[in-house]
């Protein structure tokens, strides 16, 4: 095991902030239980989608994931933002 030390730039419910030593830009730590749900929602809503494409349902799944990523990008815009660190993007 490699042991090294993140700094912690912000904490979110299910997710954090962090700068890992040696990368330029900081990342998205997502718990893993949340990351496996999104997952989740994707596969079921492509698989719906792929067998019946008026599946209002996978078009809910997809609308989830898309508010859920949209709020961890946000979450990781703001804390850029207020630690006056520019995007990668």
């Amino acid at each position: 095991m490699n042991e090294e030390q993140a700094q912690v730039l912000s904490r979110g419910t299910n997710c954090a902030v962090v700068q890992l030593p040696g990368r330029a830009f900081p990342g998205i730590h997502v718990q893993g239980d949340t990351f496996a749900a999104l997952l989740t929602q994707l596969a079921d809503a492509a698989r719906l989608l792929r067998q019946d494409r008026d599946h209002r349902g996978a078009l809910d799944d997809l609308d989830h994931a898309v508010r859920e990523v949209e709020g961890l990008l946000s979450f990781y815009q703001a804390t850029l933002s207020e630690r006056g660190i520019r995007r990668p993007y």
